[in-house]
């Protein structure tokens, strides 16, 4: 079994255009299996079923505030331009900046306490099956949070996890299952004090951020600092850089997959994760399968102005 992680720091080029305008939205009234199956999932060797989710109580059209779609990122500095989200917070507010709206109830997830080492709360936890036609899953994500810019390097180490178990899957959280929510091209964990601006803020001590991460101001350069809405008007103060997350599996089998979010210590100062649109999806790691002959599709043709592949 090999754990691997593809990332690194996205770079974009804008068109700038007269007359022509976009708004990043968002909505969480959208029912929950519609978020995955119609945007993140490509459907590519890959088959998803038994979805739950827990945080605050689902209504009856199976919708929830802390998870829901957003659309027009690139268009207000974020790495990921559409997809869903889910936060510990009402997700809505969120990405409006309006923080602090209380959860009428709080989740709390055995698994994320392990990983924060740490009291968890306002937890939001979707879990769903995947029959993989492939031998790797991959799917991209963005982490955000209000927590950098004040507490970073403190106690208040907001985390998430990203959890797979099933065959030759052996790791220390539920079911056996491994975390792959880490720094690209290594086995920790992205939280506030292991993925930031590679300085304490808020009073924070340096040595906290040393102990989660050695490698915490190497890895700066996969941070975006948001203080004062200087990047995007999102409500986060901070998030990294659009990573992809790739994991070996055996082809053929089903595996189990828990995407988690917590806030930590307390309630105050929200977080959360976003998923990309059409990005999780089967892949081929071996050279035969990676390398084979696909079939080339040229519309309209012939042309005589544009053609698409």
């Amino acid at each position: 079994m090999r754990h691997l992680y593809q990332g690194g720091i996205l770079f974009l080029s804008v068109l700038v255009t007269t007359g022509l305008s976009a708004q990043i939205t968002a909505d969480n009234t959208i029912p929950i299996d519609s978020l995955v199956n119609e945007i993140f999932n490509t459907g590519t060797f890959v088959e998803v079923s038994n979805m739950i989710f827990n945080g605050v109580p689902v209504d009856e059209t199976l919708t929830n505030v802390q998870i829901g779609l957003f659309s027009n990122g690139f268009s207000d500095g974020l790495p990921i331009d559409s997809g869903f989200a889910m936060t510990t917070t009402n997700m809505v507010d969120a990405f409006t900046g309006e923080f602090g709206t209380p959860m009428s109830e709080e989740y709390i997830d055995a698994d994320m306490e392990l990983i924060a080492g740490n009291v968890v709360n306002d937890c939001a936890v979707l879990e769903f099956d995947v029959l993989n036609l492939a031998d790797a899953l991959a799917f991209t994500f963005t982490f955000a949070s209000s927590e950098y810019q004040f507490y970073t390097c403190s106690v208040f180490n907001d985390a998430f996890g990203l959890l797979i178990s099933g065959p030759g899957i052996s790791g220390p959280y539920e079911n056996g299952a491994i975390n792959i929510a880490t720094i690209p091209n290594s086995e920790t964990p992205i939280a506030i004090n292991t993925v930031n601006g590679g300085l304490p803020t808020g009073g924070g001590q340096a040595e906290n951020c040393e102990a989660a991460n050695p490698n915490w101001i190497e890895d700066s350069p996969y941070f975006i600092e948001n203080y004062g809405n200087s990047i995007s008007s999102i409500g986060f103060n901070g998030f990294t850089v659009s990573i992809e997350a790739i994991v070996e599996v055996e082809q053929n089998e089903t595996y189990h997959l828990k995407f988690a979010f917590c806030d930590v210590v307390d309630g105050a100062l929200d977080s959360g994760i976003i998923l990309e649109a059409n990005s999780f999806e089967g892949k081929f790691l071996s050279v035969f399968d990676q390398n084979r002959p696909e079939q080339l599709k040229l519309y309209p043709n012939p042309t005589t102005d544009q053609v698409f592949v």
